[in-house]
């Protein structure tokens, strides 16, 4: 084993360590805020984004994937929201069915990705920035107002990227038919 070898899977297994930190955080993140603590589940909420922004860094930085895998990344994204959004369905602010649309929307995703690397289209980055913001306006405004909007935009933000999945792989489709 090379030198360069031992530093790329150094450099994984350091990016790994972030998206673990960013699971720690989601788990505690549900723990804080169903139990009514919601100021230390909006730090911890902060605390993810920063580990977020870390270790998407970090691996365009190093060229490196995570040594957890190409999807531990969007996993931990998953899981954080999931997470906080759990804990609002617990504490009544938003209803269940939220929950398995934001999973539908990930499962869609890893289905139409395949298993080598996750396939982002132009707009599907932004349904997950969505549901980040949601969370932080929902942790930092706890006001009905912002749940409505946020409630509001989760169908619409549900379905545009969803069609937006759709256009990207027909446009992709064609790119690689053969001209008959």
């Amino acid at each position: 084993m090379g030198h360069s070898d031992a530093l790329r899977r150094g450099r994984a297994a350091l990016i790994s360590v972030v998206i673990i930190v960013r699971v720690a955080c989601a788990v505690l993140l549900f723990y804080v805020f169903a139990n009514g603590h919601r100021e230390w589940a909006l730090a911890i909420f902060l605390c993810a984004i920063v580990c977020d922004a870390l270790d998407g860094w970090l691996a365009r930085r190093f060229n490196v994937v995570p040594s957890l895998g190409p999807y531990a990344d969007a996993g931990a994204d998953l899981l954080l929201v999931l997470a906080a959004f759990g804990a609002f369905v617990i504490k009544g602010i938003y209803p269940e069915w939220t929950l398995p649309l934001i999973v539908g929307m990930f499962v869609q995703f890893i289905w139409t990705s395949g298993r080598e690397q996750p396939l982002y289209d132009p707009l599907g980055k932004y349904y997950g920035v969505f549901l980040f913001a949601a969370v932080g306006a929902t942790l930092a405004f706890p006001r009905p107002a912002i749940s409505r909007v946020v409630l509001a935009g989760i169908p619409v933000f549900t379905a545009v990227s969803l069609a937006s999945r759709v256009v990207f792989f027909r446009r992709r489709r064609k790119r690689t038919e053969p001209d008959s």
